[in-house]
């Protein structure tokens, strides 16, 4: 796993995780409205660095879940978020 991402694709992540939280799973077009802005890229990088998992669900991909290293890290980053 590549613990290395950017300011946007955490954030993207943080979308992802409230979505995941919420019991939904959420498409990149979803998550593109949560975030402001075009989420596809990010959605990619993440599953490509093994943050989270993407399946075609009825002809979308579609984030299911977290990696579970990704879970761990995912605490890290929110213990260390300010608010």
């Amino acid at each position: 796993m590549d613990f290395r991402i950017s300011a946007a694709e955490e954030a993207t992540l943080f979308a992802i995780v409230e979505q995941l939280d919420e019991g939904n799973a959420p498409t990149p077009a979803e998550l593109t409205k949560a975030v402001g802005r075009d989420a596809s890229s990010d959605v990619r990088s993440l599953a490509r660095k093994g943050w989270i998992l993407v399946r075609e669900v009825d002809g979308h991909p579609t984030v299911i879940s977290l990696s579970p290293l990704a879970t761990a890290a995912v605490r890290n980053l929110r213990f260390g978020q300010r608010e």
